[in-house]
């Protein structure tokens, strides 16, 4: 009877592509799902401790490499994440490109690309979470997608080349960053098929309008941000929102008056205006704001702190809901004026 060595029976019984573990024998997860490195090249396989598959294809030099890349078999194609990172040489991302892979979260960040054909995400219209395709220069981005994403929740195109605002349609996206994009206009009804909308953010798209009620069916929005625009003034219902309103932000523009009731339905809400125009702070336009603990910064505005003020100043309550660094043109604190001063108005 011949007898072997006790670790020649267990590379025996284990083989190729096993490992050691505290609970014992398991695959080499890392060689079963990712394709040979020799495969893929440039691209690069990972997976982590929890068998998170990631294929960061940012040394690619050409779109035709790229296509290359995923006619490669893959044992398992489904992946967390997709990576294209400081990459100039992909400008445009064709249709099939990334095969019959697919990914919860796509990273094409601060690269050149300019184009992302229709379909080009197929593959993940029912895996994708994250859309994150900000610093490119994408000018043609395909938005009628959006409806075949199952999942999407966070869109991200900000600063790109994006001219005109897109036609929206998503029952799950939650998070729109389209800032830095020359939007120009915000068209009546632009947020009519997205009503899950939590947080948009339009930072200088050039707006110089808010329709009226254009946020009013939006009742899980919580943060709008529309800084560093071209408004001027903001009519009656431009900022209504749902109950969940968090945050208004519309520092940097030229806003110099609003209509009483700009601000239907805000309650607990932090309005930021932030350098803009305002020379007053009407009681018809605020109270209703300050009476459902709402805040306003204005910090920066010429304020004339005249009989505008008064009412403000008599309620503790209220001045507690101004930014406590407000200040009049002339430099005083509108926190420290005296409230005396003010009987005659």
């Amino acid at each position: 009877m011949h007898y072997f060595p006790l670790a020649f029976l267990c590379f025996c019984l284990l083989g190729p592509g096993t490992k050691a573990t505290g609970k014992g024998y398991l695959p080499d997860h890392t060689e079963w799902q990712c394709p040979s490195p020799e495969a893929i090249w440039p691209c690069r396989c990972s997976v982590d401790s929890r068998n998170n598959m990631d294929m960061d294809c940012s040394a690619v030099s050409s779109e035709e490499q790229l296509a290359a890349v995923f006619r490669t078999y893959f044992p398992n194609p489904n992946f967390r994440k997709f990576i294209l990172y400081k990459n100039d040489r992909v400008k445009t991302l064709q249709a099939g490109a990334l095969g019959n892979t697919t990914y919860q979260q796509i990273w094409i960040t601060e690269g050149a690309l300019e184009t992302i054909e229709e379909g080009a995400l197929f593959g993940s219209f029912h895996t994708a979470f994250y859309l994150v395709l900000n610093f490119n220069r994408i000018s043609d981005f395909p938005f009628s997608d959006l409806p075949s994403f199952s999942g999407l929740v966070s869109l991200d195109l900000r600063h790109n080349h994006l001219v005109g605002f897109p036609k929206l349609a998503s029952s799950t996206l939650q998070a729109l960053y389209l800032s830095y994009n020359a939007l120009e206009c915000l068209p009546v009804g632009a947020f009519r098929n997205t009503p899950a909308l939590k947080d948009l953010q339009l930072t200088s798209t050039e707006i110089a309008w808010i329709p009226p009620g254009i946020f009013s069916g939006l009742q899980h929005l919580k943060n709008v941000a529309l800084g560093k625009n071209h408004l001027t003034y903001l009519d009656d219902g431009a900022l209504e929102c749902g109950p969940n309103m968090g945050m208004v932000d519309l520092g940097y523009n030229e806003i110099r008056h609003m209509a009483p009731k700009a601000f239907k339905g805000q309650s607990r809400s932090w309005i930021y205006l932030h350098q803009n125009h305002l020379t007053s702070l009407e009681e018809k336009v605020w109270r209703d704001l300050f009476e459902k603990a709402g805040v306003l910064d204005p910090v920066g505005d010429p304020l004339h702190c005249g009989c505008d003020v008064a009412w403000i100043l008599r309620r503790p309550a209220f001045q507690r809901a101004v930014d406590k660094y407000t200040t009049c043109a002339d430099g005083k604190l509108l926190r420290n004026l005296n409230p005396q001063d003010y009987d005659y108005c």
